[in-house]
């Protein structure tokens, strides 16, 4: 795998766990009681909050070993994964 395709990936995955998050906010703010999403949500709460710690320590990594190939892209997924990381704490701590 190209090291362009790895940052997609990256930025694939990041967006979807950002996406995950604004929705089951909506859902719990709004008071929007779906049992499908309910399940799902207790499904991939603890992948989601590996996958969330894990990509900016495998950024870093890939910073300090010089292996990114677009930084537009390595930019965008930095910003996407601190704004994830600020809405599940956020979520955490006001919300519980």
């Amino acid at each position: 795998m190209t090291k362009l395709k790895l940052e997609y990936l990256r930025l694939i995955l990041t967006f979807i766990i950002f996406i995950f998050i604004v929705t089951n906010l909506f859902f719990y703010i709004n008071q929007v009681n779906s049992n499908w999403f309910n399940a799902l949500s207790k499904v991939v709460f603890i992948p989601s909050l590996i996958l969330i710690i894990c990509i900016p320590i495998w950024m870093i990594i890939d910073l300090i070993r010089k292996k990114i190939e677009d930084k537009s892209i390595f930019n965008l997924t930095f910003f996407i994964v601190f704004v994830s990381i600020l809405l599940y704490g956020f979520a955490l701590i006001y919300l519980n």
